[in-house]
């Protein structure tokens, strides 16, 4: 009987939406607002299933963005309306990523995509309609997107990696520009991410003058010295000092005091 009882209770905990040992909502997800009768009661979402969410959603957008370094600000904050060219390492386009999605709701859909996803969705097109592909990645076609376009629309937010594909293809800018253009007719902002070492410029795989005549409209990005996520101070990760993040919350703001990138406590600043 004991057993059975242990086994039911954990499976209530599983079906409940909030982390069982929430001091604030014990596992329940959501927390009773101020709302006095006759009006019925109001619920908010509690600050441990907008963490787990917000993390969910970075993990959406790029594979280990939610492991990032933590940074106290960012360049590429209040940008993410808008088209922009960022030229940044690895590590600084993460952790700064990383910054700008903890800063919008976790329903933010935003995608990492690289030079090579592109191409491959535009072989999917090019294979269905018949024609002769000559790139050595044609026989990988993407079984996930049947058009450019399936890849490239949805996302409120598209950032287009370059310097992942290496094979060459005569139409890599080609459908650069295409995935740009469909963009911008759904009225939706692109960011292109190159690197130091491997710039967007004449003799760029991706590189043409119709490329070049899009991205030279857009604002520019260039990573600094000042802006690098400074190295952590212990063994385990953690940063000399406390790093305050916001998240957007119904009722408030909801405050991360990130101690490192993977142990976060949250708190609810009052209303003002």
């Amino acid at each position: 009987m004991k057993a059975l009882s242990a086994m039911s209770m954990k499976k209530r905990d599983e079906l409940r939406p909030g982390v069982p040992d929430c001091p604030k909502c014990h596992g329940d997800g959501f927390l009773r607002g101020d709302t006095d009768g006759p009006h019925p009661p109001s619920y908010d979402m509690c600050s441990c299933v907008l963490l787990r969410e917000l993390r969910a959603n970075l993990e959406r957008a790029m594979p280990g963005l939610s492991s990032a370094p933590v940074v106290e600000k960012s360049p590429l904050l209040d940008k993410e309306r808008g088209n922009l060219l960022v030229t940044a390492s690895d590590d600084w386009f993460r952790a700064h990523l990383r910054h700008v999605g903890v800063r919008n709701p976790p329903t933010w859909f935003f995608k990492v995509c690289s030079d090579a996803d592109l191409v491959t969705a535009w072989l999917a097109t090019a294979s269905l309609q018949g024609n002769q592909v000559l790139d050595p990645d044609a026989n990988a076609v993407s079984l996930s997107h049947a058009t450019i376009a399936d890849l490239v629309t949805p996302p409120d937010l598209l950032v287009v990696r370059m310097g992942i594909k290496a094979a060459r293809n005569a139409a890599c800018s080609e459908v650069l520009v295409e995935a740009i253009n469909l963009r911008d007719h759904a009225g939706k902002p692109t960011w292109v991410w190159d690197t130091p070492t491997h710039r967007l410029v004449p003799g760029h795989l991706f590189h043409s003058e119709a490329v070049d005549g899009v991205v030279r409209r857009w604002e520019r990005v260039t990573e600094t010295a000042a802006s690098r996520p400074k190295p952590a101070s212990k063994k385990d990760g953690t940063p000399s000092s406390p790093v305050t993040e916001t998240a957007p919350s119904e009722g408030g703001r909801v405050i991360l005091s990130d101690i490192a990138p993977t142990r976060r406590s949250l708190r609810k600043e009052p209303k003002a």
